[in-house]
């Protein structure tokens, strides 16, 4: 199966560390969603077909989101995935009591947010800013055809900076065409677009 692709790392005055970026993550080689509450992290057999029951919960998405690589102290839980979208969150252990709230939608409520790099083909980011001091907090959307993503964030100020850079390269996407291909080369099953 094609690995989760990392999305390109968006670029802003607030997130940037002095003297340029943080350095990649390496890529998994295989879909990795995010864990189920209370559950270890699923055998890669089960994980390749959570991509596509992630990508169905919102019929009309052109991406499943996934996690491409977590960083050290970072981890994922509350997978939770039904008709109509799919959430769970982020944690980091230099953001204590503070998760991150992700969720596949098919929109979001963009409202005034001021576009960033998008960070899908064919997609748009948009950031949101709630409070910049004393906490950096607010909501990242990526937006793509038949979908989006929300990330709910709430950092102190100063530790943002590689929180936020860490969060963009923990979360990457898989195309919902991808993962058709998959299910029918590995399971022998067509699926519906």
């Amino acid at each position: 199966m094609t690995g989760c692709s990392p999305a390109p790392r968006a670029t802003s005055p607030h997130q940037d560390p002095p003297g340029g970026s943080a350095p990649a993550a390496p890529p998994q080689p295989a879909y990795q969603p995010p864990a189920t509450a209370g559950a270890p992290a699923p055998p890669r057999a089960r994980a390749k077909h959570l991509g596509w029951v992630i990508a169905q919960s919102v019929s009309s998405t052109s991406y499943a989101p996934c996690i491409s690589a977590l960083q050290p102290g970072w981890g994922s839980s509350g997978l939770q995935a039904k008709d109509g979208g799919t959430r769970f969150t982020l944690s980091s252990d230099r953001s204590p009591n503070h998760p991150v709230h992700v969720e596949l939608s098919r929109s979001c409520p963009i409202g005034t947010a001021t576009p960033i790099a998008p960070r899908t083909p064919g997609g748009r980011s948009y950031l949101s800013l709630s409070s910049i001091d004393p906490r950096y907090a607010g909501t990242m959307y990526d937006v793509f055809p038949g979908g989006c993503v929300s990330y709910r964030f709430d950092f102190e100020r100063g530790a943002h900076v590689p929180l936020m850079a860490q969060l963009q390269s923990i979360v990457g996407f898989v195309p919902r065409q991808q993962l058709r291909l998959d299910v029918q080369r590995q399971l022998g099953v067509r699926l519906d677009p």
